[in-house]
């Protein structure tokens, strides 16, 4: 941290002076905005816009791609985006292990997405033996529709990423599927508190990520209320054809 405070020093003096200069401010999460807030002096209020997803379009990408082979009595549990640095699948995957461990064999693990530690993922889910599909980079057409198919998604994001609402968890939302969140940013946290849409799960601990996981899994009304919860979160917040115009 202090080497890494010394080497950055030009670059945040740098954002520090354009926040400060600003007039306006748009942002993309309430979080962002205060990150300028707490240099510009000038602004009262600022603007933030969620970057969402356009639901219309989702919508008819859903029903023209719609999966139609699911086997009835699998469980799907879906990741979207890149497969990098930032996202702690292992845990994720540790956390199957462990409900595999307890008997239970008919989830399925959909990665969606390419990335430099992919090959990493897929060698750690053949050693922990979980039934994982790494399906590589898709067409959003194509992602939406194997993702609507799903029963629960995972935002698995690493402790002290500085993302705040992010895209895929306006696409899990816009699918209305329940999330299981190890990502600490608050603002998303108590998205998903007050629309009762999903877990916020300890980050990191592969056992708070199961027992969560596990909760959704042997409660298919949770995971349906949950699911429509979200997706209201989705019409109310992340429509762009709706927010975009502010």
């Amino acid at each position: 941290p202090i080497i890494s405070d010394i080497l950055f020093y030009p670059m945040k003096r740098q954002a520090d002076y354009i926040y400060a200069a600003a007039d306006e401010i748009i942002a993309v999460s309430q979080t962002y905005a205060n990150r300028a807030l707490k240099i510009n002096k000038k602004c009262k209020s600022v603007n933030y816009v969620y970057l969402g997803t356009d639901l219309a379009t989702f919508d008819h990408f859903a029903k023209s791609n719609k999966i139609m082979d699911k086997p009835k009595d699998e469980i799907w549990i879906a990741y979207i985006g890149t497969l990098g640095h930032s996202y702690d699948l292992m845990s994720v995957i540790d956390a199957l292990k462990k409900l595999k461990d307890r008997g239970i064999n008919n989830i399925k693990f959909i990665i969606m997405g390419n990335g430099p530690l992919k090959s990493k993922f897929e060698k750690y889910a053949k050693v922990k033996d979980i039934n994982a599909e790494f399906t590589g980079k898709l067409s959003y057409e194509k992602m939406v529709g194997i993702l609507k198919m799903c029963d629960i998604a995972v935002n698995p994001i690493r402790k002290g990423s500085a993302g705040s609402i992010i895209n895929k968890v306006g696409d899990y939302a816009a699918a209305g599927l329940p999330v299981i969140n190890t990502q600490e940013c608050r603002e998303y946290q108590e998205l998903l508190k007050k629309y009762n849409a999903g877990f916020n799960c300890i980050n990191g601990d592969p056992q708070d990520i199961a027992e969560k996981l596990y909760k959704l899994y042997i409660n298919s009304e949770l995971r349906k209320e949950m699911g429509r919860n979200y997706r209201i979160l989705a019409e109310d917040n992340f429509d762009r054809r709706k927010t975009y115009n502010k």
